[in-house]
């Protein structure tokens, strides 16, 4: 019976992460919307909104202002990803006036 070679498996690192989780926070003065992280929770890494509106897709950061071009009810959404791509989407109406 012949031996075997020992062998050395490398040791993956996977990272840990908590759940993202937020509510979505803002402060308005007319047209202009300040949205922000509202209570956030676990691992924060991307963070993106959508403030409703077909035009403002595609903003990003925990803290962003935005411009109405009209007043009205819009539905804002928040989506959050951590490092091991868990992602939290959350929606809120908020209401602008001018």
């Amino acid at each position: 019976m012949a031996a075997c070679e020992p062998f050395d498996l490398t040791r993956k690192n996977f990272p840990v992460c908590a759940k993202p989780a937020a509510n979505i926070g803002y402060t308005a003065g007319l047209l202009d919307v300040t949205f922000f992280l509202d209570g956030p929770q676990g691992d924060i890494g991307a963070v993106g909104w959508d403030p409703g509106d077909g035009k403002g897709v595609g903003r990003v950061g925990t803290r962003v202002t935005y411009t109405y071009d009209k007043a009205g009810t819009y539905t804002v959404t928040l989506t959050i990803a951590n490092s091991c791509d868990d992602k939290f989407t959350i929606t809120k109406q908020i209401t602008v006036h001018n």
